[in-house]
């Protein structure tokens, strides 16, 4: 856990931001867990003449504002806001992590919206320097331009799925770049699913509601819908071991039976109503096999079989009233890696009609995906998807941002499906780092170590340890970069602790060489 003095430092970190035309300039950085440190120093004159460092700024990572969402445990999207110590999110493994903390600070800037393709609905916003688990194009050595008319680089699939993703600042991810999206692959199986209960839960999402007090299931069809219809008495015949009544209200035929019991029970692991519709987590984790079942009934419920064009494989449609619903299918889906598409529709006055069905909620989620595909945008390996990047747009911010601390060596969760990294440690020593080092004659700041980084904020987590390091070392950069630059001598320590954090570095760009050259050009233009 975190002191108050962290958590301070990162709620409102002092000298934070970037510096014009800096005198020296230090960039240091572990690519492989994503901390990444900028600092600028200026440097002016004391009183008894000697060099000091006069102003000092850095930049690091950024948080995801009061609306970005969050992951659960169960599937569920939740406002990053709303996230409670405790709570449980999922990490770039798809494993449950629990949080230790969230921390909020006020912040005044440019936000980006990355929209991904295929499913827009997936898009999340976050601050420039937040670092997003993704694949940049340029780093893979089978991307060529693929016509006049595309701007996007084609590349070789296989080379795609054997590249490493590594973290990289929002603010230099491009048009065509891939996120990473990852599910839970849990598996907790049950023997109360079988595969006739799991195609009634699939009726009950689409048609199925409670009444009189909730003593009564229902389902509700068009009276032409004689299939479903059959199908579902058949299946409360062997399920619930009772006979449904029947009822015609216009062109609607009702089926129903009196049990409280199996309305408490769909209601326990499906929810009440359309729009409060929701899985249980255990229908979640259940093998897809049986999920699969649920999802067919569903598609005849509420679904349809369409074509964009002739010669394109069919895609499946599912509409419903339910945003939980619809990310919950995505989820599912996505464990026996099927990528689809979430849309929201707000104006559903020429799209109110599903295979003869009215559809009166507003808004829709409408749910599509496509066994087979023609053109794959969208590639999977056995750990995740990798989802293209659409556009990425930008606004300028006013208000709370947010990030939260969960537990493990990986530090990060996902934001609406996607990899994205987090480090409280990281703002908190550089912004102490500054407060240290101002005022101070060069050889004065040269001796601030990450002992005294820790001491000053009291504590860090062991794992964040490096933080300090790294604030440490990025001052020294940036001192060692001012003497280059201005032809000073250069003291024999920091020429050494250079040339130590240059090895550090070649080794790293030799594991990482092409992704290392990619960063530092998209970093040139500052």
């Amino acid at each position: 856990m975190y002191t108050k003095k962290v958590l301070n430092h990162f709620k409102k970190p002092h000298n934070y931001g970037k510096m014009k035309n800096p005198d020296g300039m230090g960039k240091v950085g572990n690519i492989v867990c994503g901390d990444v440190m900028w600092l600028y120093i200026k440097i002016g004159k004391n009183k008894k003449g000697q060099e000091i460092i006069s102003d000092i700024k850095f930049e690091t990572f950024g948080c995801l504002p009061q609306d970005g969402i969050v992951v659960t445990n169960e599937g569920d999207w939740e406002y990053i806001s709303s996230i409670r110590n405790g709570s449980f999110v999922l990490n770039e493994q798809g494993k449950k992590t629990r949080v230790l903390e969230g921390s909020i600070r006020k912040y005044n800037g440019q936000l980006l919206r990355v929209i991904p393709f295929v499913s827009p609905y997936n898009e999340f916003s976050l601050t420039p320097e937040h670092p997003v688990f993704s694949i940049k194009r340029q780093w893979l050595k089978s991307s060529r331009k693929s016509s006049k008319v595309c701007n996007w680089l084609k590349v070789d699939e296989k080379e795609l799925l054997i590249t490493q993703p590594k973290y990289i600042l929002a603010k230099d991810l491009n048009i065509s770049d891939y996120l990473v999206f990852v599910v839970n692959k849990t598996i907790k199986d049950s023997s109360i699913f079988t595969k006739e209960v799991m195609k009634l839960m699939g009726y009950y999402l689409a048609e199925g509601y409670s009444s009189a007090n909730h003593s009564v299931l229902a389902f509700a069809f068009n009276k032409n819908e004689i299939k479903n219809i059959d199908e579902v008495k058949s299946l409360i015949l062997k399920v619930i071991r009772k006979k449904v009544k029947e009822r015609i209200r216009g062109n609607v035929k009702e089926i129903y039976i009196c049990s409280r019991k199996w309305v408490k029970f769909f209601t326990r692991f499906a929810g009440r109503l359309a729009l409060n519709k929701k899985l249980s987590s255990e229908i979640i984790l259940l093998p897809f096999w049986k999920q699969w079942e649920m999802i067919k009934t569903l598609i005849k419920g509420d679904g349809s079989l369409t074509k964009r064009r002739m010669d394109d494989f069919p895609r499946h449609r599912i509409a419903t009233a339910s945003q939980k619903l619809a990310i919950q299918i995505q989820e599912i889906l996505a464990r026996d890696e099927i990528f689809c598409s979430i849309k929201k529709f707000t104006n559903i006055r020429f799209r109110s009609y599903i295979e003869g069905r009215k559809i009166s909620a507003n808004p829709i989620f409408e749910i599509s995906f496509s066994l087979k595909r023609k053109h794959k945008f969208v590639h999977k390996n056995k750990n995740y998807f990798l989802v293209p990047i659409r556009e990425i747009k930008k606004k300028h911010y006013q208000g709370d941002v947010f990030n939260i601390q969960v537990e493990g060596q990986e530090n990060s969760y996902l934001t609406k499906g996607f990899v994205v990294h987090n480090c409280v440690a990281a703002i908190a020593t550089s912004s102490t780092i500054t407060d240290l080092a101002k005022g101070k004659t060069l050889e004065e700041a040269l001796k601030i170590n990450k002992k005294e980084v820790i001491r000053s904020l009291g504590q860090l987590p062991p794992i964040k340890i490096h933080c300090s390091v790294l604030a440490a070392d990025a001052l020294s950069e940036a001192i060692y970069d001012y003497l280059l630059k201005t032809k000073k001598e250069i003291p024999q320590k920091l020429s050494q602790r250079h040339q130590r954090l240059q090895k550090e570095k070649e080794i790293i760009e030799e594991k990482y060489k092409d992704w290392i050259k990619t960063e530092e050009k998209l970093h040139s233009h500052e």
